[in-house]
């Protein structure tokens, strides 16, 4: 495949290999946004032994043939990366396409994930990574192939639909299309294209696709429309922005004529999180919050902005914007107008060379003053563009960065820039700052940044999530690390499903992967905080359900050995909120990389406690459990989002047979529990009875909710004033009840 490492390229590469084929790729990039590990450049030689040699239309543009395609189209193997899908991989599926100028992907995720949510299996393919499949696309069984069809070269006449999702048509691509007329004979052409049922589902208050309505014959075509502004969804998306609520209430139409019951499309649509480089918050450090987004057309950089005003109506936005082309900025260079209006600062930086020839003499300066922003200004440099950012930027101030070029790069630039504290990364939003901070997301960095802390012999400190650990307020002389690989795979043996999930990955993000697809086994466990990676090393756990009865195997490398290595649920050597890599002998020498769990496809939801019960029947399905566990967590624990704290702050301690007497007969009323042949006593009840639930301690607190958590207020909390209650607490537990409590979070630099 020539030029894998493309937004479509990828995506589709990914399906091919699950759909059977023996896929090779290369591309100019060693790696891109969408792709890693690719081999560079283009050859002959790479055409040896293959039958199809796909292609990106990007290689059409080029000033020079390369010779792989010279070749490739001598012997008559050359195909599109859009023709191969339409002509292969949807091959006696049901197709859907999303269509039009802004929001396709974003779309196609939205529906490819309900689909997903209603049982439909569908295989789909977008242009943007979505985070739940670790990728562009997602390989099902069922009888959808929904696709993200792209107009540009006319690329979506490969595919030949039975419903097309329309959002909205406006003049782009004028490398391609000489006029908006043009554009509009392509998207007819396309509809022409309708197969089946011939289903047209559109945005009827675009200007554009009222013009192409105009232009058909619908005789045979059903259409459905919406009406953005006239209609609502009845539910609030967790994704900001109007744009995105027209983007829904497509999806909703659709899920309406496939007859998807309306509870699955509220939970479905309501909890979708969005899709890679579509406002996507990529650092929040020293209260510097940092974005990543797509958008290089002038009107979706206005609908991006103007959503991220929703979010942040009193921050300062800094709108940093990557000009996409000469060609087309000189033609869209008058829509520029007023479309930054919702930013504070305007930089624009340098424009992003695509498939040009010349320059035509536009400019960053052009395109800044074509904006009528009065603090917009044109950069040839983007390290211009840092230094100003280094003087300038202040705590509680919003980067947002856009383009479709190199701008994803910028945007993580500006992240490493600002400096890093312990409080920018842990739950309870404490700690001193840190030397150096580095995230790997593949296991081939590891090993020379280990060699490199040995050689420098630097401190160094592996983190997860942040969720279970209080560091010091002392600044931290070395390098925090944290693995940030988010893959999943699942392998199926009949009903068991062995899923590997990458280190890095929120845990309560595979609990609802695991759900949606209907993997049982931790459903219980949905909203615990922290990563994938640390769930081992406490074992955690929530409502009868525990890790370590799941588990399989891990992935980890060695740092004193500098190896890779794998641990087996006995090497684990697991107990309550233990594993061995708690103890001394192991803290701090392992970096996990991956876990392997073990669930069952279709098996009956868990529901142990009582509290559960309480919102649940026999019949209750996986997503009814999940939901039900959020709502009892919700309403007894403290959100980590709105208030730091670290869960329970403290374990439920076990007793011997001989405490367990006393203790009943000292205090009846004491909440006590068998735990194998001891007795596990609430520390919860404990800390209450002794005065603690709800009370504070300089700027520290025991919270009003659940006398475990011990939280930071309002944001002002210092570690040592956390931990000095926390010693308090534990003196006054065992100056009641001769009971010594223990924490369950790590103490890190004391």
């Amino acid at each position: 495949m020539m030029g894998i490492g493309g937004s479509g390229m990828a995506g589709v590469a990914k399906l091919a290999a699950n759909m059977g084929y023996e896929i090779t790729g290369c591309d100019l990039e060693k790696s891109t946004a969408y792709s890693g590990d690719i081999i560079q450049g283009h050859n002959p030689k790479h055409l040896e032994g293959i039958d199809l040699l796909v292609v990106t239309p990007a290689v059409y543009f080029q000033k020079n043939k390369s010779p792989e395609l010279i070749e490739g189209e001598k012997r008559k193997v050359v195909v599109t990366w859009e023709e191969f899908a339409g002509k292969y991989l949807a091959k006696d599926k049901k197709v859907i396409c999303v269509a039009g100028t802004h929001g396709k992907s974003t779309t196609t995720a939205m529906t490819g994930r309900l689909l997903v949510d209603a049982g439909l299996d569908p295989t789909v393919v977008l242009g943007a990574t979505v985070p739940e499949w670790n990728g562009n696309s997602r390989y099902g069984k069922g009888e959808y192939f929904v696709i993200e069809a792209d107009e540009f070269n006319d690329n979506f006449l490969n595919y030949h639909p039975e419903i097309i999702v329309l959002n909205n048509i406006e003049f782009d691509h004028p490398d391609y299309f000489a006029s908006e007329e043009e554009v509009i004979k392509s998207f007819s052409k396309f509809v022409g294209n309708l197969v089946g049922e011939k289903t047209l589902i559109v945005n009827g208050e675009s200007e554009g696709i009222q013009k192409l309505l105009v232009s058909l014959d619908t005789a045979d075509i059903k259409i459905i429309k919406y009406f953005p502004s006239k209609e609502s969804l009845g539910f609030t998306l967790k994704i900001p922005g109007k744009h995105n609520i027209a983007n829904a209430l497509g999806v909703l139409k659709l899920a309406e004529l496939l007859g998807i019951k309306n509870e699955t499309i509220r939970d479905s649509l309501e909890n979708f999180k969005g899709i890679g480089r579509r406002l996507e918050l990529i650092s929040d450090r020293s209260s510097v919050k940092v974005y990543d987004d797509y958008a290089h057309h002038p009107t979706a950089i206005a609908a991006t902005i103007s959503a991220l005003r929703e979010v942040y109506p009193k921050s300062k936005i800094w709108a940093i914007d990557e000009p996409h082309g000469f060609v087309r900025t000189k033609a869209l260079l008058s829509l520029y107008k007023n479309s930054f209006m919702d930013a504070d600062k305007v930089l624009i930086g340098p424009i992003f060379k695509a498939r040009d020839k010349e320059t035509f003499g536009i400019t960053p300066e052009i395109v800044a003053k074509e904006t009528g922003h009065k603090d917009a200004k044109g950069f040839d440099s983007f390290e211009e563009i840092k230094d100003i950012l280094l003087r300038d930027l202040r705590e509680g101030d919003i980067v947002l960065v856009m383009g479709a070029g190199k701008s994803y790069l910028w945007a993580r630039e500006i992240a490493n820039l600002l400096p890093v504290k312990f409080s920018d990364l842990t739950t309870f939003r404490v700690g001193g700052k840190i030397n150096r901070y580095v995230e790997i997301d593949s296991e081939v960095e590891i090993p020379a940044m280990v060699k490199e802390i040995k050689k420098n012999d630097q401190p160094f400190f592996i983190i997860g999530g942040g969720s279970d650990i209080l560091p010091s307020d002392k600044d931290f002389d070395g390098i925090v690390i944290k693995f940030s690989g988010k893959s999943v795979n699942v392998n199926f043996n009949g009903n068991e499903a062995l899923v590997t999930a990458g280190a890095g990955m929120k845990w309560d993000d595979l609990v609802d992967y695991s759900v949606r697809n209907n993997l049982q086994g931790i459903e219980c466990m949905s909203g615990i905080p922290g990563t994938v990676g640390a769930a081992p090393i406490q074992n955690i756990g929530a409502y009868g359900q525990e890790l370590k009865d799941v588990f399989v195997s891990l992935k980890a490398y060695n740092i004193d050995i500098e190896k890779f290595v794998t641990f087996d649920k006995e090497d684990c050597k697991f107990d309550y909120r233990e594993s061995i890599f708690k103890k001394k002998s192991h803290w701090q020498k392992f970096l996990i990389t991956e876990v392997t769990l073990k669930l069952n496809k279709g098996g009956k939801p868990f529901i142990g406690y009582e509290t559960l019960k309480n919102y649940l029947s026999e019949n209750s399905t996986l997503l009814q459990v999940r939901n039900a566990v959020l709502k009892a967590r919700s309403e007894k624990l403290e959100d980590p989002k709105k208030i730091g704290n670290a869960g329970s702050f403290f374990k439920n301690p076990i007793v011997s047979q001989d405490a367990e007497t006393r203790l009943k007969k000292e205090y009846p009323e004491i909440k006590i529990f068998p735990f194998g042949k001891s007795f596990k006593v609430s520390a919860a009840w404990l800390i209450e009875q002794a005065g603690w639930k709800g009370k504070s301690y300089k700027t520290a607190a025991v919270s009003s909710r659940n006398s475990l958590i011990l939280i930071n207020p309002d944001g002002k909390s210092s570690a040592s004033d956390i931990y000095d209650l926390s010693e308090n607490i534990i003196a006054d537990v065992f100056r009641k009840f001769g009971v010594r409590l223990e924490r369950e979070v790590q103490l890190i630099n004391f």
